[in-house]
């Protein structure tokens, strides 16, 4: 790093974006979003639409990938898209001066639509970007110095948000709107800035082979049985994630009873033992491979499964024993989520051949959106299904459903440390 100024300079950028974008991210999306959206008489299907945006807008990545194909610098794709994408959140929320008006929540859901797909076309480019830029030797390290921050920035906002609308709300309630409003103007200019750091990022040349034709190039990364391997484990483990994390929360509220400021005390521990445990994986990554740490976060998360199965099931625990219990699943799941946040990041641009690596990195990065969707989807119906089940086995109602639902993730996960360790086979062989 010291032998190489610009390098640092380049990767230092990076680092601000990041942080940057989780700053952006934490004050208009998740929850603010989701209460924004309440002010414009939002139903279940509005939710389910903004919801998923987030998973459907990677599937964008592919535009990004055949735009550097045709010979697009990705810095040029990254800023541009990245710039494009920002004002349809001052957009957003100036609909908060309308928000009776016919249409409204349409115009949201597409204003958030448009910020997404716009922005999916950067997050596209500049994964082979950070394939060829950062040294395969330092990605471990590096990545998880920049999780660190990004996590730092999405704490503090985290935490003035949550001020900043209580104070609203038991103060000017008839304002409320415009508090949100409020928080949409800032990820405009947070993101603004976000978009400009991508400037002083060193431009990198993606190697490419024009002698073969787009679709052809898509078809050729299938063909490709270490790629399978790959694509097959990450979405797998990606599908698994997306279908337990957000019941955690559900099954707090219903089953537990824990009120809304005790979950998001909770979270907070979560997010603090991400922040404190990343590096730690990232020096683990550079040492033993990205795929050792995978394998070793899923037993953490099967752990934390466990722990809730426990919960579900043991009879006249205090509140102190409930929170207690809680901490700990939290302080392991907050680890074990910064393991597989790195792992899956890191084997993704690792493990991807460097020749035609956009095609090879959309694709990846599709599957695992279209994976993450379908376990999101997928979890209501199981759970559903479980509570069905257990009811007409004449278990207890508040119980019912949640131990076969969490043996489902179990599964899951098992199934997706057994296609990590064929990966890490076929790539030692």
């Amino acid at each position: 790093m010291q032998k190489h100024p610009s390098l640092q300079k380049s990767l230092s950028y990076v680092v601000r974006g990041g942080v940057a974008t989780s700053a952006m991210d934490t004050l208009a999306v998740g929850p603010t979003l989701m209460a924004y959206a309440t002010f414009f008489g939002a139903g279940n299907l509005a939710f389910g639409i903004l919801g998923a945006i987030p998973y459907l807008g990677n599937l964008i990545h592919l535009l990004a990938a055949w735009m550097i194909e045709k010979g697009w610098s990705v810095r040029r794709i990254s800023y541009w898209a990245s710039f494009l994408s920002r004002p349809f959140y001052l957009l957003a929320a100036l609909l908060a001066f309308r928000p009776s008006m016919p249409g409204a929540l349409t115009l949201l859901i597409f204003f958030l639509s448009a910020t997404y797909l716009i922005g999916c076309i950067a997050g596209g480019a500049w994964l082979p970007w950070m394939k060829v830029l950062v040294p395969n030797a330092l990605m471990g390290r590096f990545f998880s110095h920049r999780f660190k921050y990004m996590m730092l920035a999405k704490i503090i906002c985290f935490l003035g948000a949550s001020f900043f609308l209580q104070y609203i709300h038991n103060t000017y309630p008839d304002q409320e709107i415009y508090a949100y409003a409020v928080l949409l103007i800032l990820a405009f200019i947070i993101g603004l800035y976000g978009a400009y750091t991508l400037l002083h990022v060193r431009d990198c040349s993606i190697p490419i082979r024009s002698d073969i034709p787009f679709f052809q190039k898509l078809r050729q990364t299938l063909k490709n049985k270490p790629f399978r391997h790959l694509l097959s484990s990450l979405s797998l483990l990606t599908f698994s994630q997306a279908f337990i994390t957000p019941f955690i929360t559900v099954f707090m509220l219903n089953r537990l009873n824990i009120q809304m400021s005790g979950i998001l005390l909770l979270t907070l521990i979560s997010q603090v033992m991400y922040m404190i445990t990343v590096q730690t994986w990232g020096k683990m990554a550079d040492k033993k491979g990205s795929v050792l740490i995978l394998l070793l976060s899923i037993p953490l998360f099967i752990f934390v499964l466990l722990g809730l199965i426990w919960l579900n099931r043991a009879s006249g625990l205090n509140d102190y024993s409930t929170y207690g219990s809680l901490f700990v699943l939290h302080a392991l799941l907050g680890i074990a989520t910064a393991g597989l946040t790195l792992g899956i990041n890191n084997t993704s641009l690792l493990f991807v051949p460097d020749q035609m690596s956009a095609i090879y990195l959309s694709v990846n990065s599709t599957m695992k959106s279209l994976a993450g969707t379908l376990g999101s989807l997928s979890a209501g119906l199981t759970l559903s299904v479980c509570t069905t089940i257990e009811k007409g086995l004449s278990i207890p109602s508040p119980q019912a459903g949640w131990t076969s639902f969490c043996c489902c993730a179990v599964a899951l996960c098992l199934l997706a440390e057994y296609l990590l360790i064929r990966l890490q086979r076929s790539i030692s062989s």
